[in-house]
């Protein structure tokens, strides 16, 4: 076998191992050249970039510098926006603000039905005053304080009433259109207006027609005198410059006899039912019966009475009940008296 032939071989091999690692030089040398190129590169950018990060820097402190001087004089961004109370003029009310204006004005109203609970309390006051015997002079002294606090409550409803009206007025005023920039002053002047036009009024025209005030001088006077009407009212209160003529009808008109004995059935009356129309009552169930059946108005059955009506015009009378029992026990207490009487005169 030829020698020749693999020494040839093997010198081809060593040849390629030098070229392999002239050639890993020559990569090594190339890479480290990359490299070398690369960290130019990269320090050029961060040379570049460091400049761009200290500017953003710089601009995000500038940034919340600014915010915290807003924050800390926060007056200074709105003070185109702020209203200066003193020189601000009142603004005129609108159609808008009616709705409230009618809730104060209900407020006053619902505070004026509120004070008319007292009168009940004050009437009853005055009938068990007047059962109890006593001195004469000691139940006119009593009777005068009660009439003086009813007096004194009825004034106060009407207070109250022309607040209710004063507010009313200053809604039908913004609803004409008018200018109303002055409303608290307007509605204290309305106030004013309606309490000096009352205060004007003498005491038969502030309390003689009140149909609370006759209601307390009846109660005390059926106590007293049973089934007998009730002298003019305008009798227990002195007439005064400016009332009206003691011989004005409408004026001396006396009071009405209450009846406690139902037309119907001729006995006390019984969870009694008063006619809107005629004033009329009758005790629940036999109203009833009388238009049970029947449609449309019928003529009241009270004798003498013309007047014509529905079942629906009658209502319930609570406080006429309470009338019939404490006439009823009064009558009680006048015959047991009577028989007392009797029998100490046959003894």
């Amino acid at each position: 076998m030829p020698v020749a032939t693999s020494s040839r071989r093997r010198k081809t091999i060593r040849q390629a191992s030098s070229d392999i690692e002239e050639d890993q030089g020559t990569q090594r040398g190339r890479a480290r050249e990359d490299v070398d190129d690369d960290d130019e590169e990269d320090d050029t950018s961060a040379r570049r970039v460091k400049p761009g990060k200290a500017a953003a820097k710089k601009t995000k402190a500038n940034g919340i510098a600014r915010a915290h001087q807003e924050d800390t004089d926060p007056d200074d961004d709105d003070e185109d926006d702020r209203i200066d109370v003193e020189t601000f003029a009142d603004q005129p009310l609108s159609r808008a603000d009616c709705p409230k204006i009618h809730g104060l004005s209900q407020d006053w109203a619902n505070l004026e039905e509120i004070m008319h609970q007292p009168s009940a309390i004050i009437n009853g006051a005055a009938a068990a005053m007047a059962e109890v015997a006593g001195e004469e002079a000691q139940e006119a002294r009593a009777h005068h304080i009660l009439d003086r606090i009813m007096k004194g409550l009825l004034d106060v409803q009407a207070l109250m009433t022309g607040h209710s009206k004063s507010l009313s007025d200053i809604i039908q005023n913004i609803t004409k259109g008018d200018d109303i920039t002055d409303a608290n002053a307007r509605y204290l002047a309305l106030v004013d207006d309606m309490n000096a036009e009352y205060d004007k009024k003498t005491s038969r025209q502030k309390y003689a027609k009140n149909t609370e005030y006759i209601e307390f001088k009846e109660t005390i006077w059926e106590v007293d005198h049973p089934g007998t009407a009730m002298p003019p009212i305008t009798d227990d209160i002195p007439r005064e410059p400016g009332d009206e003529s003691d011989d004005d009808e409408d004026v001396v008109m006396g009071g009405i006899t209450q009846e406690y004995k139902c037309p119907l059935t001729m006995t006390p009356l019984q969870d009694p039912y008063t006619s809107s129309v005629c004033k009329h009552s009758f005790s629940g169930e036999a109203i009833k019966d009388l238009f049970k059946g029947k449609i449309g108005p019928q003529r009241c059955p009270a004798a003498g009475c013309s007047k014509k009506y529905t079942l629906a015009m009658c209502k319930p009378n609570p406080e006429l009940a309470k009338k019939v029992k404490a006439f009823e026990r009064r009558e009680k207490a006048r015959r047991r008296q009577q028989d007392s009487d009797a029998e100490d005169v046959v003894d």
